[in-house]
């Protein structure tokens, strides 16, 4: 509580202070730590830097030795860490192992988790062989034939995955967690018994060493392939991540250690594999059910216990002991069901990694590194409804390729309907792939398909060799599945169930959209209000469910020809070809895209979906429009809504400070709102969290909506503060804030833009960091006419030349700006904060945002009616009425 010092070693209590003084001198020793370092100077001199940073470190004292020896592993077990470091069990195998546990969550989710107690994953046994890769690799396979196969076949499952769960020094916890269906929680008993029979069928295999061999080589090459392709990525988490190894490596394997496997032993795996049985096992089911079914026949069920709440989370929960009979069941299965069988050995493994620039342009062993290739995508082919770019990789060097394409078409969002239906299409299609690509995913090649409000995405990317597969069997089944879903649930019933999954799925995740925390919920409802054009998150639960979907209800054959007319009715595509592919191979991508899904008419600029951003009220436009009552306000357009979860406690505001449309403030107008989002962002966390306290989520940033708009706000999430003070609150530090502009320096303003600079030019660490750079630029154009489709490739560099300080330069820069100066950037966010941010500015577009918890809510109630506050969805429809929207040319347009 709020005891402290010597009144809570009084009360019985610790003195927290000396505690955290004797955690710092028991854990804080040099035996315990590990250091990485890693940056662009030589060795010498970061040696240099690391004896002057940390050679004053002293070696532990004896006493500390002697109170913590070195741990005494018992080399008679097979796996000598296990309870090697406390000399016991982790677990009491009467409270946690051998136990069904039940637990009703916040959200609605069902998920069934198996967890098993394990070893140390860096046991010297197990370190080398590595067991557990080949055993998750088999246990959540999604194959046909597979335990994710047939479950899935059924409609019982959502989703099934196997992997690890924890890992310490002294065990380690492997599990698998299969997402339910509601039909699934219902059969909960048929689900488990697959499971233990699929468990069952792996453990009389290990026995084969001739099968489990060649699936442990299989992993154990693709490791060595994705090694050997490994691309760079953000140094300071590699220099994280490789610090922690270095208590399981030694430096010399630190780079290919976690990637390198041993030889297939059978005994060692066989004896990993036992640990997978019904008394070594914690059985957990969430769902939001399990407190009103009482059982209801199930014997995978904690009925016979009481329910318990945790003191932490208030989680609702009840255990009971696995009864004698299932395990008995569960452990040795009477029969198999004849449709489980092991995977066959995966064909998409890639065997040629030849690079295509070497082929067309040879360079020698003993020549240069070639330079990096700054060059942007260029386009091959242009046609009314087809752009194809594309580039050949030269600077990263790794036989991948990622395509990319952009299926416009007016059809998905033209209603809620017609979204719903879409977005059921891509689920029951990612679904019916998974057996068809899963081995695909496991050799690096992987696919995704989504529907946008603009159409259909569709993104590959992988090892060269296998990509062009993939890609026909992808388009390929988008179209036979059209087909097929039309023909109906009598012809196709497997299909029905997975579309019925698809639905359940979707509404689940529609419903617990609206569970979001409440600093997004302000996000949200804000955007709805701004934004032109958009559906309501209960317009698409209304289309699922309710009195409309039982009258007019969402159909298989519905949905299909609903996909059918975005995918196959008149449209245009984007296409984006790089990496290791050559230019005949980029036509022969367009190619398949042309002849799958362009052969209507070409979509006309007219009929390609626009999206724009509308103005919130000025002060004086909020007078005429609510009335002389909201003069006084500093904001006098609020939305309101109430915490959607009974049991969220938290209040929260998003400020919202609209700041003109993308083409008014042009490069520089970009320019100075990112400098000075950069620099609030600290002024406004240190102000409302840190001084003022008034919750854990503070944030001050740039805030962008659709059609060009662009922003400023500020998040404040509270669970003690209610969000008319956090919103006064806000307005009071923006004032401070004002201030701190007006008394900033010089060479603080000169250091922020650099560090901005910095960020703008930082190069792409990989070949998928370049692809999404270069197709996001594509996809900025997609609604932009003709004569403005043209991408800005060089659109960051410009962008930092507005905050590059050239001190000394009398003469413009390249871009036509005037010399950059720190004098010059502070002027000019000072202009900006008066004329967009402060309060008595007659220009300021300002709206507030409010989450009420549930216990605040009498607060909401109490100014529904008022004047300038909108307090449903419907009271933001009729304001947009009133509202003009910005212009929708982006700012690169000159």
């Amino acid at each position: 509580g709020d005891i402290k010092g010597e009144k809570a070693e009084v009360s019985g209590g610790t003195n927290p202070r000396d505690d955290l003084i004797k955690f710092w001198e028991q854990n804080y020793q040099t035996p315990k730590m590990k250091l990485c370092v890693v940056g662009r100077a030589g060795l010498d001199e970061l040696q240099k830097t690391l004896e002057e940073t940390f050679g004053d470190i002293k070696p532990p004292s004896d006493k500390w030795l002697e109170r913590n020896p070195p741990i005494a592993k018992d080399e008679t077990k097979l796996f000598p860490s296990e309870h090697a470091r406390y000399g016991i069990s982790v677990f009491d195998a009467d409270e946690f192992l051998g136990v069904i546990r039940e637990v009703v969550p916040v959200v609605e989710s069902r998920i069934i988790k198996l967890q098993f107690a394990t070893p140390p994953f860096d046991d010297e046994t197990l370190s080398d062989i590595r067991p557990y890769r080949v055993l998750s690799h088999l246990l959540g396979h999604e194959s046909p034939g597979s335990l994710h196969s047939l479950l899935n076949e059924e409609g019982l499952i959502n989703s099934l995955s196997s992997g690890v769960g924890i890992d310490t020094a002294d065990f380690s916890l492997c599990s698998i967690t299969v997402s339910l269906t509601p039909k699934g929680l219902k059969e909960r008993d048929r689900v488990l018994s697959l499971i233990w029979q699929w468990i069952s069928l792996i453990k009389s295999s290990v026995g084969n060493d001739e099968l489990m061999e060649k699936y442990h080589n299989e992993m154990a090459a693709m490791g060595k392939v994705n090694f050997m392709y490994r691309e760079n990525g953000d140094p300071t988490d590699f220099c994280s991540t490789a610090s922690g190894m270095l208590f399981t490596y030694e430096p010399s394997k630190l780079l290919a250690g976690s990637s390198q496997t041993g030889k297939y032993d059978v005994d060692i795996t066989k004896a990993f594999l036992e640990r997978f049985t019904p008394e070594n096992c914690l059985l957990t089911i969430w769902a939001p059910d399990l407190e009103k079914d009482e059982n209801n026949g199930v014997l995978t069920s904690a009925s016979a216990g009481e329910w318990t709440m945790e003191k932490y989370y208030g989680a609702k929960h009840r255990s009971v002991k696995i009864p004698d009979t299932l395990i008995q069941q569960w452990k040795n299965p009477a029969d198999i069901d004849s449709r489980l069988s092991l995977p066959k050995l995966n064909e998409f493994i890639p065997s040629d990694f030849s690079l295509k620039c070497d082929k067309e342009d040879p360079i020698s062993d003993d020549a240069p590194k070639p330079k990096a290739d700054a060059k942007p995508p260029k386009v091959l082919l242009e046609k009314p409804d087809l752009r194809l770019w594309h580039k050949m990789d030269r600077t990263f060097r790794v036989p991948r390729t990622h395509i990319k394409a952009e299926l416009t078409s007016p059809n998905p969002y033209r209603s809620p309907r017609s979204m719903t239906l879409n977005r059921l299409y891509a689920k029951v299609l990612r679904d019916d792939l998974s057996e068809y690509v899963y081995d695909a995913s496991i050799a690096g090649c992987n696919y995704r398909v989504t529907c946008v409000p603009l159409g259909f995405r569709l993104s590959l990317s992988g090892y060269s060799e296998k990509l062009p597969h993939l890609l026909e069997v992808v388009t390929s089944r988008m179209l036979t599945l059209i087909e097929e879903m039309k023909q109906g649930p009598e012809k196709h019933p497997r299909l029905a169930d997975k579309f019925e999954k698809a639905r359940e799925n979707l509404l689940r995740q529609t419903k617990n959209f609206r569970m979001e925390s409440p600093y997004e919920t302000c996000s949200y409802i804000s955007r709805m209000l701004v934004e032109d054009n958009v559906w309501h998150v209960d317009q698409y639960v209304a289309e699922m469910e309710g009195e409309y979907h039982d009258e007019n209800p969402l159909t298989m054959a519905k949905c299909a020809l609903s996909a059918e007319e975005s995918l196959l009715g008149r449209g245009k595509a984007e296409v984006l070809c790089m990496g290791n592919v050559n230019e005949s191979e980029a036509r022969e991508v367009a190619d398949v895209i042309e002849n799958h899904f362009l052969q209507s008419r070409p979509l006309n600029e007219d009929e390609v979906p626009k999206f724009k951003s509308l103005k919130v009220p000025t002060k004086d436009e909020a007078i005429k429009i609510y009335g002389p009552d909201v003069v006084d306000m500093m904001t006098p357009t609020k939305i309101e809504q109430v915490a959607y979860s009974e049991s969220e406690e938290n209040n929260a505001i998003q400020l919202i400070l609209q700041t003109g449309s993308e083409h008014e403030l042009g490069y520089e107008g970009i320019a100075t709102l990112e400098l000075l989002s950069y620099i609030a962002y600290n002024s406004a966390y240190d102000t409302l969290r840190t001084k003022e306290q008034l919750g854990y989520i503070v944030s001050a940033f740039t805030r962008k909506t659709a059609g060009g708009c662009n922003g400023f706000s500020v998040i404040v999430q509270s669970s003690s503060t209610l969000p008319d003070v956090l919103e006064e609150r806000c307005e009071a530090w923006l004032k401070q804030f004002r201030q701190e502009l007006a008394e900033i320096s010089e060479e603080r303003v000169a250091m922020e833009a650099t560090a901005i600079v910095s960020q703008l030019l930082e190069r792409d660490q990989k070949l998928g960091d370049e692809v999404g750079s270069a197709w996001g630029e594509i996809l900025a154009t997609e609604n932009l006419s003709m004569k403005a489709r043209e991408p800005k490739f060089d659109r960051l560099e410009r962008l930092a030349t507005y905050l590059t300080i050239k001190e000394g330069c009398g003469d413009d820069n390249a871009d036509g700006n005037s010399t950059v100066t720190a004098a010059s950037l502070k002027r000019n966010m000072i202009e900006f904060f008066d004329k967009y941010l402060d309060a008595d500015s007659p220009d300021r577009r300002a709206m507030c945002a409010r989450v009420y918890c549930q216990k605040a809510k009498k607060r909401f109630e109490d100014n529904v009616g008022k004047p300038g506050v909108l307090s449903n969805y419907d009271d933001s429809r009729h304001l947009k009425q009133f509202l003009s929207a910005y212009p929708t040319a982006p700012y690169w347009i000159q």
